[in-house]
């Protein structure tokens, strides 16, 4: 059962990552790109160009999770951050459920905050046993 709640770090990249990456793929564009670890237990979003696919990718528990949303008849928010020079973005609880929830008219570009990044304050998060 997938299990997402606050407990978890949601991240936001906004790169054009092709979606044909499955977890292999995505493994390797977070390890490489990223410069992050995507066994820790992060919370990896993806948007495809069209922002008619939501995919999520996770590790948990020994293995990895990839699911994915894809809408018929609208489109996910276009999230914009102040910052729009960077790869990924750390996005809230609230922020991600308003992704995954909140479809609004295609073409309509939706602010987002970022949050602050706990590894800048020293945090080290614990590797999945």
């Amino acid at each position: 059962m997938i299990n997402l709640s606050g407990k978890f770090r949601y991240y936001l990249c906004t790169d054009n990552v092709t979606l044909r990456y499955r977890h292999r793929g995505l493994r390797e564009y977070i390890k490489g790109k990223l410069h992050r670890d995507p066994c820790n237990g992060d919370v990896y979003i993806f948007l495809s160009r069209d922002l008619s696919r939501l995919r999520v990718y996770y590790f948990h528990h020994n293995g990895e999770i990839l699911t994915e949303k894809i809408l018929h008849a609208n489109r996910f928010t276009h999230p914009v951050f102040v910052d729009e020079g960077k790869h990924v973005y750390h996005i809230s609880w609230s922020s991600f459920v308003y992704l995954l929830e909140g479809i609004i008219r295609k073409g309509k570009d939706e602010y987002f905050d970022e949050e602050n990044d706990e590894e800048n304050d020293g945090y080290e998060p614990q590797k999945a046993v």
